[in-house]
């Protein structure tokens, strides 16, 4: 305590930015007494074998068999959604969305790891909910959020600035969420929330600023629900024994055969888990590392009879054993990687690509024959994942992004933080153990970055994070930090690197993503001959280091531009590299490619000899941009990009492939020979009139085709063929392709598993492929600027539909299972049959003034809810004795908005006598422009008072006009009459402001 009151200068650095260290496992002390007790334990075993050799025995290697290795690689949380959660759903979709709910605020409450955030997350990604809400906002909270962070975070997901926020009170930070949200009708999401964090009038002018607003909200806390006083509380249950048991079988990757065999013993390790998903995923994560055996599951629950659980945080008692099970049966070197996760700083995203960098910077890896760092710690991430301690972010299907659950943080945080970790920048003395110093959110500039003056102190340092900070110079004394394996300056804005930086010998990664600053590249960085990946993208400096060759060891190169000269110039002044620096570089597993316009031909691009890495996984191919859509491209200069691009072929175990920039009028056929291809993206290839078979790739899962304004036509397969198209295509992006007219035909069995189809920006297509009809898990469907599309119909498995902008569009059909249905401007649109499943419609047209045919006739669909948007001479034609009020006096939920998102009416079948038309525009009001003044008064009253609002809008123009009738009639009488008016005007006004606030 003496040394912080010496110090109150580091209390203000504490205060304006966070530090998150990672303390090393020991000092010198240590350390030489650590080799001295390895030293003798090495002897004894030497002479324990010795002895052994003597008695004619000899050592045998054992090695348990992990069934790791037979998990499926593409796991997602959809494979986990068990229950009751899309009933769940509707459930609290219709209170957000209907009157019959008393309160703005709906709280879900449950035990941690029960599944609140999973279900919040699919309220607020259904298309009912975005359809129904001008805008809908998610925020992820955390327990340890003031009031203030947590508002701040809401002005952030809202759009506004936080940074604004900082020296501003909760009450003033309300105010400038209803400048934000005051005029739209909004859904907020608040995940993970605590009792000190709100209040009982939390966000309450918020919501009377605009009638049908809602929170909703996650918690755990019942001091929650005593704040908000809702009526509305959504408890989640636990699961049933029969989702128990799917649950379990899946995370444990069970056959159907394995799952009868194991039923039993099943029971018992589903009540140790007190049927809660968390603790049942994270169970059978372990589970799925054994044998389906008996034996070894026996041996689990063996284990777990021996534990005494003291000092379990409050709600944990009842998942606390299966995440502590599955924590301590981690291999050591899994429990390394995962304690750096749990010490991660708080928003902190786990993305593979920078987590194995921590990891390998970190030491961790233990080292196998053959294998590289990166492939081993791909592994160690995989593992992780399917043991379920990383959990994939909702919605992210490829692993791309995750996140350590918060109760699995908090039952094992506070053990491993106070060994391994601390968030004191008290002052440099305690520095020399530190190995990881991230610094984020910095508000205060230079004099939060004080402290790196004394980076010589930092003796230990393994990574530094400055990503984001608005530091400019690297202190000389970089040069002191030996052992540093990482340094990330991403999104800074450092104008040079230090000369000194060839001092770190160490340094295996320098991240510089989108430096804009960076003028130059020290050419000593050629001498970091233990660099493993070296990421420019989206920096451009005028002269970069000459021998990139040098750094043979790299396995991830992004951002290398090519020069503009075909070979290395004399001087020293480049501003790119000649293809053969590539060339050497032969450990390549990412490479991305900038400028391959500038390459003279096919010679000079198989210089970089792309072939010949056999590691290479990733790759992108980036011309120079340009906006120009008519861009003219002499054709000996098309002949040339091809033959560039034919000289840049990669080996075949590439799996990521983007052409990008690209100007040639068609395509290499080696894209065709790359057999492990799974995600191909080509973008802005503006003159490819052709494109190759691509449905010959039969590992495709994802493709992006987007900026091909001379496509006409895009044949999947030349010839004839037995082989499937495009089997494993999971989603299939075409956009911006304004001379498509064709897609070529699919038969019985392609598209075995598209799930998505996008298609945008094509206005010549006049019909989809046929055969999309035979796509069994075709679900989802969104057609945008198709202006010359007439028909979509006969696609049986079809739940959800979006059309916009397709002006010739006229017959929607044959679509049995559809549910849900967004019409944006598709004007031409009369002809709606075959859709007997369709229960939610969103319908959209600013110009129209009559409702379409479908809506009004005799065949109109049954619906749940119908939303629309339009004139206010299309909607009056909904109220009461009109032709549309008997198409929407049946459906349940009805909602109709005003172009500008204000609410024009809203109708609930369900209210008696069918009075709940609340019609906020008045039908007797001619005049727009007075709906438009009434509607803003009401919403400026309602956020600054009615007393304050007759004061500002009310009073000034009653001065004037008595000045004007005192000077120029001096008639008392007519002044008098002019006060009763006023009078009376400003009575009406309150009566309108009471009866609109309080509906």
């Amino acid at each position: 305590m003496a040394a912080q009151r010496r110090r109150p200068e580091q209390e203000d650095r504490k205060k304006s930015i966070r530090h998150w260290f990672s303390r090393s496992s020991a000092n010198h002390e240590v350390d030489k007494k650590m080799k001295i007790t390895t030293e003798k334990l090495n002897k004894k075993f030497h002479g324990i074998l010795q002895n052994g050799r003597e008695l004619g025995l000899q050592p045998i290697k054992l090695q348990r068999q992990s069934r790791i290795s037979e998990f499926p690689g593409d796991l997602s949380p959809q494979y986990t959604l068990v229950g009751d959660i899309e009933q769940e759903k509707l459930k609290l979709i219709n209170k957000l969305t209907g009157s019959e709910s008393t309160s703005a605020v709906i709280a879900i409450f449950g035990l941690g790891g029960i599944g609140k955030t999973m279900l919040a997350r699919k309220v607020h990604d259904d298309l009912l909910t975005e359809s129904a809400f001008s805008t809908v906002v998610w925020v992820n909270g955390s327990k340890s959020f003031t009031k203030k962070k947590l508002l701040r975070a809401i002005l952030s997901s809202s759009g506004g600035k936080p940074g604004e926020a900082k020296k501003k009170s909760n009450e003033q930070i309300e105010d400038m969420l209803v400048t934000i949200l005051g005029a739209k009708k909004f859904l907020l999401v608040l995940d993970d929330v605590w009792a000190d964090q709100i209040h009982q009038d939390f966000l309450k002018v918020s919501l009377q600023a605009q009638q049908g607003s809602r929170i909703l909200l996650t918690t755990q806390d019942e001091g929650v629900l005593r704040q908000i006083a809702s009526d509305d509380i959504h408890k989640v249950n636990k699961l049933s024994f029969p989702d128990c048991w799917s649950l379990l079988c899946s995370s444990a990757c069970l056959d159907e055969q394995d799952c009868d065999a194991l039923t039993d013993i099943g029971i018992t390790i589903i009540q140790k888990c007190n049927k809660v998903p968390l603790a049942i995923k994270v169970l059978g994560g372990l589970l799925g590392t054994k044998n389906p055996r008996r034996e070894e599951w026996q041996e689990v629950i063996s284990e777990s009879e021996g534990w005494t659980l003291e000092n379990v945080p409050d709600g944990m008692e009842e998942i606390c054993l299966p995440i502590y099970l599955a924590y301590y049966s981690l291999p050591y070197h899994l429990k390394l990687c995962f304690d750096y996760c749990l010490q991660l700083p708080e928003g902190f995203v786990i993305r593979p690509q920078i987590v194995t960098q921590l990891w390998i910077a970190e030491g961790f890896i233990r080292e196998q024959d053959n294998r590289n760092p990166e492939d081993i710690t791909e592994q160690y991430y995989k593992e992780l994942v399917l043991r379920n301690l990383l959990q994939p972010e909702i919605g992210c299907f490829d692993m791309s992004k995750c996140t350590v659950h918060d109760c699995v943080k908090s039952l094992l945080q506070p053990s491993t933080k106070d060994k391994k970790s601390t968030d004191s920048t008290e002052g440099t003395k305690f520095f020399r153990s530190f190995r990881t110093a991230f610094v984020y959110k910095n508000p205060s500039g230079d004099r939060g970055l004080n402290w790196l003056i004394n980076l010589r102190s930092l003796i230990n340092l393994r990574s530094l994070d400055l990503t984001g900070t608005c530091i400019r110079y690297i202190p000389k004394s970089l040069e002191h930090l030996h052992h540093l394996r990482l340094l990330n300056l991403s999104l800074t804005q450092v104008l040079e690197l230090p000369e000194s930086i060839e001092s770190l010998s160490n340094l295996q990664f320098l991240i510089l993503r989108c430096c804009y600053w960076l003028e130059t590249l020290p050419e000593e960085i050629s001498n970091l001959v233990s660099l493993r990946s070296l990421d420019l993208e989206g920096t451009t400096p005028h002269i970069v280091l000459s021998r990139l060759s040098a750094l043979e060891q790299l396995t991830a190169l992004h951002g290398f531009i090519v020069d503009h000269n075909a070979a290395v110039p004399d001087n020293d002044h480049q501003n790119g590299w000649p293809m053969k620096e590539l060339s050497p570089l032969n450990s390549l597993r990412s490479l991305q490619i900038m400028g391959i316009d500038r390459v003279p031909d096919e010679s000079r691009a198989q210089e970089a000899n792309l072939a010949s890495k056999s590691h290479l996984t990733h790759l992108e191919l980036c011309g120079s941009s340009t906006s120009d859509s008519q861009v003219f491209v002499p054709e000996e200069e098309q002949d040339r990009w091809l033959s560039v691009l034919c000289g840049l072929q990669p080996p075949q175990c590439l799996e990521y492939l983007k052409i990008a920039s690209y100007y040639g009028s068609s395509l290499p056929d080696w894209i065709l020979q790359l057999r492990n291809l799974q995600r191909l993206v080509l973008t802005d290839c503006k003159l490819c009139d052709s494109l190759p078979a691509l449905g010959q790739l039969q590992q495709l899962k994802f493709l992006t085709i987007n900026g091909c304004p001379k496509l006409r036509i895009i044949e999947w397969w030349t010839g004839a063929t037995t082989k499937l198209v495009f089997p494993k295509l999971e989603q299939l992006d075409l956009s911006d392709m304004q001379a498509l007219e064709s897609l070529d035909r699919f038969k019985h069995g392609d598209l075995l598993s598209l799930t998505k189809f996008h298609l945008e920006n094509s206005p010549k297509l006049r019909s989809l492929p046929s055969g999309l009809g035979y796509c069994k898990v075709l679900t989802s469907m969104k057609i945008v600027g198709a202006d010359s599309l007439q028909v979509i119909d006969n696609l049986p498995m079809l739940k959800e539909l979006v059309v916009q902008d397709c002006r010739e569009l006229v017959k929607i059909s044959n679509l049995p299972v559809l549910q849900v249905l967004v019409v944006v401007d598709c004007s031409m649109l009369q002809d709606l049959r075959g859709v007997g499943g369709l229960r939610h419609v969103r319908l959209v047209d600013r110009v129209t003034k009559e409702l379409p045919d479908w809506l009004t006739g005799h065949e109109a669909p049954l619906l749940q809810t119908f939303t629309i948007v339009g004139t206010t001479e299309l909607l009056r034609k909904l109220v009461p004795n009109t032709k549309g009020w008997s198409a929407i006096r049946n459906m349940d939920r009805v909602y109709a908005n005003l172009p500008d998102g204000a609410p024009f009416l809203a109708y609930n079948k369900g209210k008696p006598d069918f009075q709940m038309i609340k019609t906020i525009v008045s039908p007797q009001l001619e005049d727009p422009s007075a709906d438009v003044i009434l509607g803003k008064l009401v919403r400026m009253a309602s956020q600054t008072g009615l007393a304050d609002t007759v004061k500002r809008y009310f009073l000034p123009p009653l001065a004037i006009a008595l000045v004007f009738l005192l000077l120029v009639t001096r008639d008392f009488t007519l002044i008098g009459v002019f006060l009763a008016f006023f009078a009376a005007c400003v009575a009406g006004f309150s009566v309108i402001y009471i009866q609109k606030t309080s509906s």
